[in-house]
């Protein structure tokens, strides 16, 4: 309908497109870590601004769980870990906790509880 009016889509209306299914996962409880993972290889972690308080709370916990999750990972590779494995796990484990502290911004900026 909203093409057929000329309207921009939801997902148009964001900064990244790439959001509105990260927001739409949100909503249907079905966020989870690897994607996080993944996004934060693929430079393409949620940029926020156009979620919900909910859905910040939601994509959060999760971004929280990969972070974990990823030194977990570096913890049990432990001698047998390739340096170069390393370095991407530590990688990522970074750019998720920038993250973190980006969304909570935003919560802030959204007056969020």
């Amino acid at each position: 309908t909203r093409k057929a009016k000329g309207c921009a889509t939801a997902g148009d209306n964001l900064k990244q497109r790439s959001d509105f299914d990260v927001y739409k996962r949100a909503d249907q409880g079905t966020l989870n870590s690897a994607r996080v993972i993944q996004r934060a290889k693929d430079g393409e972690l949620v940029d926020g601004s156009g979620a919900t308080c909910e859905e910040l709370t939601k994509i959060i916990a999760v971004d929280k769980k990969a972070v974990q999750f990823e030194k977990d990972k570096i913890e049990a590779l432990g001698a047998k870990a390739k340096p170069a494995d390393v370095k991407t796990v530590e990688e990522a484990e970074k750019l998720i906790e920038a993250q973190l502290i980006k969304l909570a911004g935003k919560q802030a900026e959204k007056g969020c509880k």
